[in-house]
């Protein structure tokens, strides 16, 4: 199989699609070829049958510059690929669609995001499948669907229970309102002798204010002290992972990988995302006005106790969302 990927950027320091860089590298291992067109690119360090190119959005290309090196590209490469997988971008679908129709390259697109939108509706009319981490991953299920899991690198996520922090409370993600992180800050209040780590930063000017009304209530509340905030490089996730207490995740859309990076990590965890219900035994299961009840109650677990939840957790994302397993499954759909 030669497969070409479009996704908006590689670079494996990236704090949000730095993990891409691993989907790349297991893609070549089943694949003969791989040629990955991004919107932009950083650092990267690939396999010898893996060929790079950038669409130069680093280079301040406009919009329409883009579109135009793209139709160029998927043109002048068309030899290159049998096959196209698109990552959580519809609209390269659309704009791809009419070059790719004619030279008849089955197209795929991976989505994993529970609001949609009139790109992803008229993307699924192009594709072959939509692959997703979950049943959750669409807005509404869709009949071209397939669930391969969410494709976590289990090696690099990993327990290491001795290096467990008492009281060390971990959640991550961009700096949003959906993430309810002034939620996670209102429960930090309420429990003593615990500090919270906020791996996430700002990218829009709507996260900036979000930012600034984090840290206007937790100087009201009273714990700046016990807070901490801000981008987490991606090859220090796992040492944060290992590292707390217990993981938790106030957003209820759609399962977001760094739930199960934290129970790949045998992080006891706590969700109140429906998507994560299923993924989670009941005592890791919280709403809004279950999560600060939850989370004491698994504060309150002896260290065991927090091994044997770990470890169960550890096994489930093994067994449905490891990332071997998830090429593999995208693999064999496009064969």
């Amino acid at each position: 199989m030669k497969l070409l990927i479009i996704t908006q950027k590689v670079d494996r320091t990236d704090p949000i699609l730095g993990f891409f860089h691993k989907w790349i590298e297991e893609f070549a291992l089943h694949c003969d070829q791989v040629t990955v067109i991004g919107q932009q690119t950083g650092s990267y360090d690939l396999p010898s049958n893996v060929k790079v190119i950038s669409l130069e959005k680093e280079r301040g290309r406009s919009n329409v510059s883009q579109v135009l090196r793209f139709w160029k590209l998927i043109w002048q490469h068309s030899k290159d690929y049998d096959r196209v997988l698109v990552h959580m971008t519809p609209i390269w679908i659309l704009i791809g669609a009419p070059l790719w129709l004619i030279m008849r390259k089955p197209m795929y697109l991976w989505y994993e995001i529970k609001r949609g939108s009139w790109k992803l509706s008229m993307a699924l009319l192009f594709v072959k499948k939509v692959f997703a981490a979950s049943k959750h991953g669409l807005p509404k299920v869709a009949k071209k669907q397939v669930t391969v899991g969410h494709g976590i690198d289990i090696d690099t996520f990993r327990p290491v229970f001795d290096r467990r922090e008492a009281g060390h409370l971990v959640t991550a993600g961009r700096v949003t309102r959906i993430k309810h992180y002034d939620q996670l800050l209102r429960l930090v209040a309420n429990l003593p002798g615990t500090h919270l780590t906020i791996a996430g930063g700002t990218i829009t000017e709507a996260d900036k204010e979000v930012e600034k009304d984090l840290l206007s209530l937790m100087h009201s509340l009273g714990i700046a002290d016990r807070i901490s905030m801000g981008w987490v490089a991606p090859e220090e996730m796992p040492s944060l992972m290992q590292r707390a207490d217990v993981f938790l995740h106030a957003s209820q859309g759609g399962l977001d990988k760094v739930i199960l990076q934290a129970m790949a990590s045998a992080c006891p965890t706590v969700s109140t995302s429906i998507a994560a219900q299923e993924e989670l035994p009941p005592e890791c299961r919280a709403t809004a006005d279950t999560l600060l009840e939850q989370t004491q109650k698994l504060l309150s677990l002896s260290l065991e106790q927090k091994q044997v939840l770990g470890d169960h957790l550890r096994s489930h994302t093994e067994r449905d969302h490891s990332l071997s397993r998830c090429i593999e499954r995208q693999v064999t759909q496009m064969q």
